[in-house]
């Protein structure tokens, strides 16, 4: 080989080890990249892509869907209803912090009148009430509703640890006025926690276990070892006797701190 042709294959050489360096400096962090459960990979002993195994997140596969056992819509007054999901989560220690819900609400003639969106949490083995207030149904007298979570279903890790505190409901009386109803109770927080905000659910049932209205009200907090009262009204009677009263203390288990 000539000397010309041997300073050419150095020159060429070196060209191509300068374009090997700079090709590894980008590829080496990618090759020695830790698996992450954000990185849309199946990988570091995940069952799913950015799921199962040590991820938050629980794959799709390994959970049942959440059960509708009812939805209804509650007469308040004139054309106002409200709209009401019963659901549960079988799930022992999974939860979704946050997801969507639709209503499509249906006249005497089937026809859609209506739909209400919104979002909720879902807690771990619990069953609990999703309601949409004070839909105006106008001229038209509403005979059925579809009730429907609205994919994805981001389901977490999540043990029921607050299914597991002391968190009475106490005092449950239903007023003697049967042209406004009302109901009243107490929540007593007997546990070391502070509660973040919650609402409370009261569910009236008939002899039979229908349930014939239900109403919520809303607690900003309450504090270990306190108690609050909560009030629930009708502005009209109610369609029954009462035989059954069913309080529900529906907390976000996501925004509490324990």
């Amino acid at each position: 080989m000539t000397w010309a042709a041997q300073r050419q294959m150095q020159y060429i050489l070196g060209i191509l080890a300068v374009i090997g360096i700079v090709i590894l400096i980008i590829i080496w962090p990618i090759i020695t990249q830790k698996p992450t459960c954000s990185d849309g990979k199946k990988n570091g002993g995940e069952k799913g892509v950015d799921c199962g195994g040590v991820c938050q997140r629980v794959c799709t596969t390994d959970v049942s869907e959440p059960v509708i056992l009812w939805k209804r819509a509650f007469p308040v007054t004139g054309s106002i209803y409200n709209l009401v999901a019963f659901v549960e989560n079988r799930n022992k220690s999974v939860a979704i912090n946050k997801i969507s819900y639709e209503f499509r609400i249906y006249d005497t003639n089937n026809i859609l009148i209506g739909r209400r969106i919104g979002t909720t949490f879902i807690p771990p083995n619990q069953q609990f009430a999703v309601l949409e207030p004070r839909f105006d149904s106008g001229q038209s007298k509403i005979k059925s509703i579809v009730f429907e979570f609205t994919p994805p279903f981001i389901w977490l890790k999540k043990e029921p640890t607050i299914n597991t505190l002391p968190i009475k409901v106490e005092n449950i009386i239903l007023g003697d006025d049967k042209t406004s109803p009302t109901l009243t109770a107490v929540v007593n927080n007997e546990s070391v926690y502070e509660l973040p905000e919650f609402d409370v659910v009261a569910i009236l049932y008939d002899i039979n276990h229908n349930a014939i209205n239900v109403s919520k009200t809303h607690k900003d907090s309450l504090p270990s070892n306190n108690k609050t009262p909560v009030l629930f009204t009708w502005p009209n009677p109610l369609p029954t006797d009462v035989a059954t009263k069913d309080i529900l203390v529906q907390i976000n288990p996501f925004s509490a701190s324990f």
